[in-house]
């Protein structure tokens, strides 16, 4: 499917939605105080249903270092890939905004567990976290080029996406948060005191690098070569 065929407005509406989806559904699960492999499969399952309910429409992105990525390697263009992270930040605000209002008074959410919001492990410093957070979103980036933008991809909708993020979480979850995306960490985290800012730092540099690295090497060096990118996938359609 082609740009031309679908309005932007369209594609918009998607990714908010689905970023909306992952944040609500992610962060819920987290105050609900699901355990790790609870929280890990309901990110996972969450952004797999969304990713294959979108792919065709928007391209299903729902994360602001994928589309900044599909940028660098000139499948999606610069003015579609900011409206695109500009619908993704505001799905995912959204989402934190009607989560928090579950933190006032209602005796629904779990004692202790907060905004969902992604955070550090005390025992592991900034650099530590941007690493870790570059290691799992590579992974992630990975799996959304090879089952989703490379021509030679199974047809499995967005479920190999979705299963990455979910053991990526059962990995990362104790030591970052394994937040991968941007617009997930701060549409909770919005709504918290904000204190430390380098976390501002950590879940923005951390995804980005693995996203743009992964990008990088697979664009350049797996991608089927008989093809020029017009056969490629509309994963930004």
């Amino acid at each position: 499917m082609s740009d031309t065929e679908v309005s932007m407005e369209s594609r918009l509406i998607c990714e908010l939605i689905g970023t909306f989806a992952l944040t609500f559904i992610g962060a819920g699960s987290i105050m609900m105080g699901g355990d790790l492999t609870t929280v890990a499969l309901a990110h996972g399952v969450v952004l797999a249903i969304v990713v294959t309910a979108t792919m065709n429409i928007s391209g299903g992105h729902i994360n602001p270092v994928v589309t900044i990525a599909m940028m660098v390697v000139k499948k999606i263009d610069n003015d579609a890939g900011i409206k695109y992270i500009g619908a993704q930040l505001v799905g995912a605000t959204l989402a934190g905004l009607i989560l928090s209002q579950l933190l006032d008074g209602t005796t629904m959410v779990a004692a202790g567990h907060g905004m969902g919001t992604p955070a550090p492990n005390a025992g592991i410093d900034l650099m530590g976290v941007v690493a870790v957070e570059a290691v799992l979103t590579f992974l992630l980036m990975f799996a959304i080029w090879g089952t989703a933008v490379d021509p030679r991809a199974p047809a499995i909708g967005g479920w190999g996406i979705g299963m990455m993020v979910a053991v990526d979480i059962m990995m990362g979850g104790g030591i970052t948060g394994a937040a991968m995306n941007p617009a997930r960490w701060m549409g909770t985290w919005l709504f918290t005191d904000m204190a430390d800012m380098s976390h501002l730092l950590m879940y923005w540099a951390g995804p980005l690098i693995g996203a743009l690295s992964c990008s990088l090497l697979y664009n350049n060096y797996i991608m089927a070569p008989e093809d020029d990118g017009a056969k490629l996938r509309d994963h930004d359609a």
